[in-house]
């Protein structure tokens, strides 16, 4: 298990104070499944940074997106005010960032793994090669 923080960057309607949100934390039972509210930061265009934490397996990273859209939508944002979201890998060294997912309403759709690179299979051996060119008899 790892810490993970997922930042999310939002556009909200109506400001509330940082100690509304975090009455809010603490007030609505569990946030989703072991979610952390740690801090809210003001941007300088105006828009609001919430920095969540939670610990998880690396393979489970793909579900990070959909628990802080349920976080944040407990915290009385909707997903579609939020415009990027970006998950960061905690460590001794600093912190790293893993995935990212931007626009309204995220993640993209069912497939949540859109924004990874293709595997590339491995060209086949040599010795391989040369039984293909054998005949068929």
């Amino acid at each position: 298990m790892a810490r993970y923080e997922v930042i999310a960057r939002a556009e909200v309607d109506r400001r509330q104070s940082t100690s509304a949100y975090f009455s809010l934390a603490l007030l609505s039972g569990r946030l989703d499944k072991g979610m952390h509210l740690r801090r809210i930061e003001e941007l300088p265009d105006g828009k609001v940074a919430l920095v969540l934490q939670h610990n998880f397996s690396p393979r489970k990273q793909d579900e990070a997106a959909l628990m802080a859209n349920r976080t944040l939508a407990q915290l009385g944002i909707p997903a579609t005010q939020v415009l990027q979201l970006d998950l960061h890998r905690l460590s001794r060294r600093g912190r790293t960032l893993v995935r990212s997912w931007t626009g309204p309403g995220n993640p993209p759709g069912p497939d949540l793994s859109g924004d990874r690179e293709p595997r590339n299979p491995l060209p086949t051996p040599p010795h391989l090669k040369a039984s293909l060119d054998l005949p068929d008899n």
